[in-house]
């Protein structure tokens, strides 16, 4: 009686201990995604097929193009030498404008161009000092 209830609890904590395991490596799995700048990326490009990225730069000013209907936006991640052109299916954040910083996460595509699956902006009302 003593041994079924061992391996009862023994069972119970291996298939708990193995649920947490795995939604922890699903949620971490996002933050392993290398970051780098633009300059940087464009740098080792050859490198750069079948894995994820998190790429920050500047908006190209001039460069948004949106298609409202099918909730696609196509820009240029500008760094300081070099520009990756960026595809980006899905909803755009509100301060989304030319000239702001931004973080792309996502994939290079055989084109060359930047897939991106998220998209990121900076707020800058955060980041300034209240001048009264």
């Amino acid at each position: 009686m003593k041994t079924k209830m061992i391996l009862k609890i023994l069972i119970g904590v291996i298939v708990i201990g193995g649920g947490l395991g795995y939604f922890t490596f699903q949620a971490m799995q996002s933050s392993w995604s290398y970051y780098y700048s633009v300059d940087e990326f464009s740098a080792n490009i050859s490198d750069m097929n079948n894995y994820s990225f998190r790429i920050a730069g500047r908006v190209k000013p001039g460069s948004v193009n949106r298609d409202l209907q099918k909730m696609n936006l196509t820009f240029t991640l500008a760094g300081t030498k070099t520009e990756i052109p960026v595809l980006y299916e899905g909803t755009v954040p509100d301060n989304f404008t030319d000239d702001i910083e931004v973080v792309v996460e996502g994939r290079l595509d055989e084109n060359k161009s930047f897939k991106a699956k998220t998209l990121m902006t900076k707020c800058e009302s955060k980041y300034k000092a209240k001048v009264e």
